[in-house]
């Protein structure tokens, strides 16, 4: 059997983000988790939407879809029903999730297709040239927003926990033994993975820098001794996490925050499958619409 690398995860194709961009730690901690758990590229699909994040599809060296925006979540729905045997990683950014694709994040986290969803969050659409997303903060001054964005950010981390997301964890594109342990468990977790990837971008935002928010993480887990099975206290630590726009030494809680067991949506249908064997024919159904 063959030892794979890092580097054997990697497309020829040469990164084209701008230089010290943070989205090169992420895909650095992602060519390292396959590496470490020894995910045969060709028995993987990742798939992407629209924007800097997006990109990361095409210099990874296994199956994968770079899609249109917003719908990178129904096409890996797809790709689950049409092979549940073959893992698939979603990465795409918070404008992508959340804004236009908002909705299809909802019901693929409500019934659990088992994936794992990484979240690059830069907080702005980078690639048009730094527009305010869904989650931007209040005063943000981007291209369409220059006397500063009105509305408050939304908090992903309490939105997925909200959604029923069965595992929901945050990381820091600056801490890469921790950004590399939490893809690790999200990969592990069966059931729908949520990750997000504070990764601010160095181009349009130089205040938010991975230096400044990397010092001041404060671990839930370890330090705080945040239980995720308990969904109550993980909407709270949920709701705290967005403190650290509060203040320059605010705290930067990263961790996970809510993880839980429950059958995934394959699972079920499988099970249904197994259970009603008798197949209906295609003219017996139709009957059923037959006025």
């Amino acid at each position: 059997m063959p030892r794979y690398i890092p580097h054997d995860y990697r497309s020829p194709l040469r990164p084209t983000w701008c230089k010290g961009c943070s989205f090169y730690n992420v895909l650095a901690a992602l060519t390292g988790v396959l590496a470490e758990k020894q995910i045969d590229p060709h028995r993987l699909n990742v798939i992407s939407g629209i924007g800097c994040s997006s990109r990361m599809t095409l210099y990874l060296n296994t199956f994968g879809m770079h899609t249109i925006h917003g719908r990178a979540l129904p096409v890996a729905v797809g790709s689950r029903l049409a092979n549940p045997d073959l893992p698939v990683i979603v990465a795409a950014g918070d404008g992508d999730f959340f804004s236009i694709g908002i909705g299809h994040f909802v019901h693929a986290a409500r019934k659990n297709f088992d994936m794992t969803v990484i979240c690059l969050d830069n907080r702005m659409y980078a690639m048009t040239k730094n527009q305010a997303s869904p989650t931007s903060c209040v005063g943000f001054r981007g291209t369409l927003t220059p006397w500063g964005k009105t509305s408050v950010p939304l908090n992903v981390l309490e939105f997925a926990i909200a959604c029923d997301a069965t595992f929901v964890a945050r990381t820091v594109a600056g801490l890469q033994r921790h950004m590399q342990e939490m893809i690790g468990l999200g990969l592990g977790h069966r059931g729908f993975s949520f990750i997000e990837v504070i990764a601010p971008c160095r181009t349009f935002d130089r205040a938010a820098t991975l230096a400044s928010l990397s010092s001041r993480v404060v671990d839930i887990n370890r330090e705080n001794r945040h239980d995720p099975v308990d969904k109550k206290a993980a909407l709270a630590a949920a709701v705290k996490a967005l403190d650290y726009d509060a203040s320059d030494d605010a705290p930067v809680h990263i961790g996970v925050f809510r993880e839980s067991a429950v059958p995934t949506f394959e699972e079920q249908i499988a099970n249904i499958k197994k259970t009603h064997k008798k197949k209906s024919s295609f003219s017996s159904i139709l009957k059923k619409y037959s006025l």
